[in-house]
């Protein structure tokens, strides 16, 4: 791997259940690359929300550290996102645009931004009058338009169809070649990571990781190759795996 550019070292979340003290994120450690996209998957339950939560700063750890370059900062896009219901989507992005030191500005750029996602024919509507699809890439113009270096992706695409869904999966690479990002990506659906990522971190229950390359897989990829076959069988096999406690 590349230089890392966000280290997670140690990382403790525990939540209170009563009288039970829950250890959703159990000193956990990684570190991705600048320009990376990392999936991450694991069975619900294992603590990959939170630990994306804990990423962009949503939850506070009670110990560990998740250390970043200065200036840097990270945007979250869930499956439904948030977007600005009372005006249309031009606007919508504009006023998430981190580039811009006027309104106007601001507006005008984020023009390019709708065209980046595919939404310039729908420019003037209302998030209330899109799809579910159009929707999603609203709030991923909005994260885009926001300049955050790292994008966290928490099941960004779970609410769609299966073709929207490769729409967008095939949408995301085509923006992070014209403008990469660093992106951590967790989901439920092992094909979508197997397209995606660089790299898949299994997560499991007690916090343990592991780690599968994929920078030998050429995008775009195949999932029905051989190759792509035996790696999810292994990692399916991985996921799989009881936990040490």
């Amino acid at each position: 791997m590349d230089q890392p550019i966000l280290e997670v070292k140690h990382l403790k979340k525990y939540f209170r259940v009563g009288k039970k003290q829950l250890k959703a994120v159990d000193d956990v450690s990684f570190s991705v690359a600048e320009g990376e996209i990392l999936g991450i998957v694991g069975e619900s339950g294992c603590g990959k929300s939170t630990l994306l939560k804990l990423l962009a700063g949503k939850e506070q750890p009670d110990a560990g550290q998740i250390e970043m370059p200065q200036g840097w900062h990270s945007a979250l896009l869930s499956p439904d996102p948030y977007v600005i219901t009372w005006t249309n989507v031009q606007r919508n992005v504009a006023m998430a645009c981190g580039v811009g030191k006027t309104p106007e500005e601001r507006y005008e750029k984020a023009a390019d931004f709708v065209r980046l996602v595919g939404l310039e024919d729908y420019a003037d509507l209302t998030p209330m009058e899109l799809s579910t699809g159009m929707k999603q890439r609203l709030g991923l113009a909005r994260i885009l338009a926001s300049q955050a270096q790292l994008l966290l992706m928490d099941e960004p695409f779970a609410s769609l169809d299966f073709l929207t869904r490769g729409e967008l999966q095939t949408q995301l690479l085509a923006i992070q070649r014209k403008l990469p990002r660093t992106i951590v990506l967790v989901t439920h659906q092992l094909e979508e990571a197997l397209l995606l990522g660089q790299r898949i971190l299994v997560m499991h229950p007690d916090s343990t990781l592991r780690s599968f390359d994929l920078t030998g897989f050429s995008y775009p990829r195949d999932p029905e190759s051989p190759a792509l076959r035996e790696l999810k069988r292994e990692i399916t096999d991985e996921c799989r795996k009881p936990s040490a406690e």
